[in-house]
């Protein structure tokens, strides 16, 4: 895959996760494509091959009530010794 490619599944995943909590769809899309820019070929592609990309045809979306939000969890690696890194 290309970096181009990569930079766009990838912001194409971030747009719909977005869009789950009422975000605009391209305003997300350009703004992770623009953070995409500066991250090496290599993190783009760890992040594709170890992610859980997200896509309208693969996934649900679920509907969200006004008062509810998604909480994600943290990866193994983004925590030490109980604490998360932010």
């Amino acid at each position: 895959m290309t970096r181009l490619e990569l930079c766009e599944a990838l912001a194409t995943d971030y747009a719909y996760r977005a869009s789950v909590l009422s975000l605009k769809f391209d305003e997300a899309y350009n703004k992770y494509l623009k953070r995409c820019e500066i991250r090496s070929y290599d993190n783009l592609l760890q992040q594709f091959q170890h992610g859980n990309l997200m896509n309208s045809k693969s996934k649900p979306q679920p509907k969200l009530k006004p008062n509810e939000y998604i909480i994600s969890a943290p990866l193994d690696d983004d925590c030490e010794d109980g604490v998360c890194k932010l």
